[in-house]
């Protein structure tokens, strides 16, 4: 025996829900996880009384373009209303429940119930899939245009910041110069011991303040005239700059554990190339010097292949959030309160520059940056201003 229901029989319950309209949304309402905050929840009992109009004339003549325009609208609002999905989901099946209930309570005989609940469901899989869908589109809308805002307002800055880096390195560079110079002067002259440690640390914040210079430079595409690549011993230079670091971790009591392969060389600029692992290596010593956390630790691996060599700096601080973590490369993205957001872009051009690539990875135990350099080609670079 078919379990489909006949003309009069569709017609029947459809009538039955119609009269049974209130009912069904005051139980439906007993049920929802509605916020009391929700802005839309005088639409929202509108929105239910429609739907249970369509779910009678969907039972009389079953058409899934009844079912679209309400959804948009109801998808509409609980984007607007920040409803997350699950819960937006939770809600229509909380409905098929209370509708589905009524029908088997309803006056049709077991046969007439047994053909109804395959037309019920029917209407709220086609309900869920065109709410869930136009829900996701608008959500993906919304985040592209976000990430589009986003990109427009970094490429502004860039442009504004290509425009006032000759002078700013002009302004700044020439006293440093100056003052470096007269620095040395007086140092010589100075017979003291008891000084050395001072003018040393005064040395180490002027070169500090000249990166910083220089970041400005690299990101506005501007070439120095020292920008000549060199063939030169890449572990040397790691293990020198670990050296200049051995202080700030014996300070923040940070274990070093490295792993350097010897005499792995690369082409290119070596104080670049060790300006893009200190940057890393710092931001990792102040992370951890940030954190609470006991054991606190970097791991700094080198490596190399036939055709790559492989640098790997990681630490056991926090997490990266995930939405700072997809553009941490980008201008003007920073986890640190006070900072610039230019020290990771500034390494990223380094890397390209010298045929690289660098990537993060980031979770609650560590947080890895990987550096690649393809050595296949790497004698062949060539540092030309774009």
């Amino acid at each position: 025996m078919s379990n489909k229901l006949t003309k009069e029989q569709a017609d029947k319950l459809a009538t039955h829900l119609e009269r049974n309209q209130d009912k069904i949304v005051e139980r439906w309402l007993e049920i929802a996880r509605l916020a009391a905050t929700d802005p839309f929840l005088e639409e929202i009992i509108l929105n239910g009384k429609r739907t249970v109009g369509l779910i009678a004339d969907y039972i009389r003549k079953p058409d899934h373009h009844l079912i679209i325009n309400l959804t948009r609208k109801i998808a509409t609002e609980r984007v607007e209303a920040d409803v997350n999905i699950g819960e937006f989901v939770a809600n229509i099946n909380q409905g098929r429940s209370v509708v589905m209930e009524l029908a088997i309570d309803s006056i049709l005989s077991r046969e007439e119930v047994a053909g109804a609940v395959p037309l019920i469901n029917s209407y709220f899989d086609q309900f869920l899939y065109y709410s869930v869908t136009e829900y996701t589109e608008i959500k993906d809308r919304i985040l592209q245009e976000k990430n589009q805002f986003i990109k427009e307002m970094h490429n502004d800055r860039l442009a504004i910041l290509g425009k006032l880096a000759p002078s700013f390195a002009h302004e700044f560079r020439n006293p440093l110069t100056s003052i470096k110079g007269f620095l040395r002067l007086i140092e010589q002259a100075d017979g003291s011991r008891n000084n050395r440690q001072y003018f040393s640390i005064i040395n180490q914040e002027m070169e500090s303040l000249q990166d910083k210079v220089s970041h400005f430079l690299y990101l506005s595409k501007l070439k120095g005239l020292d920008d000549k690549g060199d063939l030169f011993n890449l572990s040397a230079s790691i293990r020198h700059s670990i050296d200049f670091l051995f202080t700030r971790f014996v300070e923040e009591q940070i274990e070093v554990l490295e792993k350097i392969e010897p005499d792995v060389y690369i082409f290119g600029v070596e104080n670049q190339i060790k300006q893009v692992f200190l940057n890393i290596v710092i931001n990792s010593i102040e992370e951890l010097a940030n954190n609470n956390r006991d054991n606190r630790k970097i791991w700094i691996d080198l490596s190399e292949s036939d055709k790559t060599v492989i640098l790997k700096i990681s630490n056991n601080g926090s997490q990266i959030p995930g939405h700072l973590l997809e553009n941490i490369f980008e201008p003007f993205i920073t986890t640190k309160e006070l900072g610039t957001g230019l020290g990771l872009s500034v390494c990223k051009q380094i890397i390209q520059k010298h045929n690289g690539t660098i990537s993060v990875e980031s979770n609650n135990e560590t947080t890895a940056f990987e550096i690649l350099v393809d050595k296949s080609s790497v004698e062949k670079l060539k540092y030309e201003a774009k």
